[in-house]
């Protein structure tokens, strides 16, 4: 790296991600945006992770590794990889997904052309190693133009179980001075981009939306995001919890948001509970969880709903 400032400074925390982190490398320093520095923060992985790094960077100077000696989730990764950025922007990139080749480069001139302080694009969802063609991740008609989002709409997208796609799950591209002051909470290990966000916007950060897929999502069964646990779910709440004082100065819009996002997340943990339940064969304390948060009921024909899905996909002729 030159002694010049990149424009955009990607963020990567990775822990044991050698099978997917080539790729994802080479989509950062193949951007048509070459102004750019790509920092791998890994989170003290056990494979083969560093060799792959130092392969696929094949001595580009753009690329900086920070190693730890402990594992610390991927916000403490992240904050490690904010604490060394350079950029104007900064763009958090999975260690497992890939980018469009003119991603940073649309974004950028989305947050200038707008001023925007965060900028958001559709996602291009695949399956790893599967055949199943790609699908947007926003595909609703009020997602298919530019739009602003408000702190009551990412909040109200941000409710466990919802038929609206969560927005957490899109990929900030970052003016940097926006983040001044902020970071990941540490004890987050699922939902640390939607925190990170929620806060900002409550600060009174814009946010802009672009319809075009340019991140591609990799879903896989070793992602973070693909287990949630009961103790994510308590850490979310606890998240949030942390912001009521703040959010209450907010509009009525915002409060009712995130009274249904605080409901929500209550039922989801009502709902593990039953699922622990029966998988104990402890019928009565199932039952007895049901009684108490009926909106549980609902959500327990998800299991069969998943399973006719699949059984349906494997009937279709080839």
């Amino acid at each position: 790296m030159t002694g010049q400032a990149p424009l955009v400074s990607v963020v990567t925390a990775n822990y044991n991600g050698a099978r997917h982190l080539a790729p994802a490398i080479r989509s950062v320093l193949g951007q048509t945006l070459g102004e750019l520095e790509l920092i791998v923060a890994d989170d003290a992985s056990t494979d083969d992770s560093l060799q792959v790094i130092a392969e696929a960077a094949a001595g580009d100077a753009r690329v900086r590794v920070l190693t730890a000696q402990r594992n610390g989730g991927p916000g403490a990764a992240r904050n490690r990889a904010l604490a060394a950025v350079r950029g104007r922007y900064v763009a958090v990139f999975d260690s497992d997904d890939l980018m469009a080749p003119d991603r940073l480069e649309k974004l950028v001139a989305r947050a200038r052309g707008d001023h925007a302080n965060i900028v958001v694009d559709n996602l291009h969802v695949f399956q790893d190693g599967g055949e199943a063609p790609w699908k947007p991740f926003l595909c609703q008609k009020a997602w298919a133009h530019p739009r602003w989002i408000t702190l009551a709409d990412y909040i109200e997208a941000g409710r466990m179980y919802s038929r609206q796609p969560g927005l957490g799950y899109l990929k900030p591209l970052f003016c940097a001075e926006a983040l001044r002051g902020e970071r990941y909470r540490e004890d987050l290990r699922i939902g640390e981009d939607y925190d990170l966000v929620l806060r900002l916007l409550a600060k009174g950060a814009t946010m802009r939306f672009v319809p075009e897929a340019l991140y591609r999502y990799r879903k896989h069964g070793a992602s973070i995001s693909h287990v949630l646990r009961r103790e994510h779910i308590e850490q979310m709440l606890a998240a949030d919890a942390a912001l009521e004082a703040a959010l209450r100065e907010q509009c009525e819009a915002v409060r009712r948001a995130q009274a249904r996002r605080r409901r929500s997340l209550e039922t989801a943990l009502a709902y593990d509970r039953v699922i622990c339940a029966l998988k104990a064969r402890d019928v009565p304390q199932a039952l007895g969880t049901c009684a108490q948060e009926p909106a549980v009921w609902p959500l327990l024909a998800m299991p069969v709903k998943a399973r006719l899905k699949r059984l349906a996909s494997r009937l279709q002729p080839a």
